[in-house]
């Protein structure tokens, strides 16, 4: 029987993988020290939770005689865009735009916020404009004649 992959990041797996983007590849000591936890996760639990990570594809390890180091399998962004998707999927149903009224309308974000977001949409426009005006052939009328 397969088992079906995770498609969501829990909480602790983010901060997990926050430490490895940060500090790079690590041990299950590593990880467990670096933790921010009121109390110390015993190790098997770090353990654990790396082996479900790595069954899900988040992280994979490398041998280091005896050790196995963690190092992450996407990078911050994919992580991030990854965890939002699956955030906005379920409290939103997909509608991003329902997320963004949410932080309007809780003053999560000023009307300067705003105008910033619109400025980063107008440049991100420009430049897919140009990669499109920049991928299609060229025409060219050498060799033709007029009618």
């Amino acid at each position: 029987m397969s088992r079906l992959k995770q498609l969501a990041i829990t909480e602790r797996q983010f901060e997990v993988l926050n430490l490895l983007w940060e500090h790079g590849p690590q041990t299950v000591r590593e990880v467990r020290e670096r933790l921010p936890r009121e109390e110390d996760l015993p190790y098997t639990t770090v353990l654990g939770l790396l082996q479900v990570m790595e069954q899900a594809d988040l992280v994979t390890h490398d041998v280091e005689s005896k050790t196995y180091r963690y190092r992450p399998l996407l990078s911050r962004q994919q992580g991030t865009r990854r965890l939002l998707s699956d955030f906005v999927q379920r409290f939103f149903s997909g509608a991003a735009e329902k997320l963004v009224l949410g932080l309007i309308e809780t003053d999560q974000l000023s009307i300067d916020d705003i105008r910033g977001l619109e400025a980063q949409l107008e440049e991100s426009k420009k430049a897919d404009a140009f990669a499109d005006d920049v991928a299609k052939p060229k025409r060219t009328t050498r060799g033709r004649r007029k009618r």
